[in-house]
């Protein structure tokens, strides 16, 4: 995506009209251009005027752009962090987010049971036949 020209072209468009500032508040202080303040102070307003509609119609057009760049980008992402998960990052992210609440002085919101706990709590939910099964087929290589 080559955004970076239509921002650049903004940057130049705002960099003129502060040239042009710039060289009226010159033409204000000079003696002998002729000009008025009352008049130069109106076309600095004009000025100030033209680059503040430019600008939020430009923002209010990249906005509706930029959003939907946003959404194909974030899907694609999803689909990325989708491929990329496994369950050992997924249990790290969870530490990481569960650290940072007790940081916080927050409750948890996720509990990792220790090894003792992990017992008990099996003993009091044992797994159902098709769970074994499918754990036997793992421990197996695969093979029945």
């Amino acid at each position: 995506m080559q955004k970076a020209h239509i921002y650049e072209a903004i940057l130049l468009v705002n960099r003129g009209i502060d040239d042009a500032v710039r060289g009226l508040e010159r033409l204000k202080r000079a003696k002998g251009s002729g000009l008025t303040a009352p008049y130069i102070d109106e076309k600095l307003t004009l000025f100030e005027m033209h680059r503040a509609l430019f600008n939020g119609f430009f923002c209010n057009n990249i906005e509706v752009t930029e959003q939907q760049d946003e959404m194909r980008l974030a899907k694609l992402h999803r689909v990325h962090e989708k491929r990329m998960l496994d369950e050992v990052q997924v249990y790290r992210d969870v530490q990481a987010v569960e650290e940072a609440r007790r940081l916080e002085g927050k409750a948890p919101k996720v509990r990792f049971l220790t090894s003792e706990e992990q017992l008990a709590w099996e003993r009091q939910y044992p797994r159902s036949p098709v769970d074994l099964g499918d754990e036997g087929q793992h421990r197996q290589g695969g093979q029945k």
